[in-house]
């Protein structure tokens, strides 16, 4: 199976959905990081669901500060805002922690998580929304 990385803003709830499906390396994360950073509707304080649950990462924990310095080093990427991972293996578990021990820095607030509804209930998302955002996130799959 090819790598498949997509993302949808959601602007009118101050969302971003990201999908990692297949194996990733860091340099593959950066430059996905970039286009979502570039998009003409990106807003750096827009909470970010992170579905990690079909990705592996093929990087150790140390190669996470290079992603870090790429969001630190860039203005447009720094923002206030809630980023939950969403993981099911201990490979995503591990990465997804390690980036959150490690952005020390950042005013970001991270959540690394099994579900949605615990990701929903974390970025403070209206349980009226729930059933949309979840269909989104299941588009990004197919």
């Amino acid at each position: 199976m090819a790598n498949k990385i997509e993302y949808l803003i959601v602007d009118n709830k101050s969302l971003i959905i990201e999908s990692y499906i297949g194996n990733f390396n860091v340099d593959e994360l950066i430059e996905f990081k970039k286009k979502v950073g570039n998009d003409k509707i990106y807003n750096p304080n827009f909470n970010v669901i992170h579905d990690f649950r079909k990705a592996e990462f093929l990087f150790d924990i140390g190669e996470i500060a290079k992603y870090i310095s790429l969001i630190s080093k860039n203005n447009k990427l720094l923002g206030n805002r809630k980023s939950v991972m969403i993981t099911e293996t201990p490979n995503q578990f591990v990465t997804s922690m390690g980036f959150d021990l490690m952005k020390n820095k950042l005013s970001i607030q991270v959540k690394v998580c099994s579900t949605l509804e615990t990701s929903f209930n974390f970025i403070e998302l209206p349980k009226k929304d729930w059933k949309f955002i979840e269909s989104l996130v299941n588009s990004l799959k197919d």
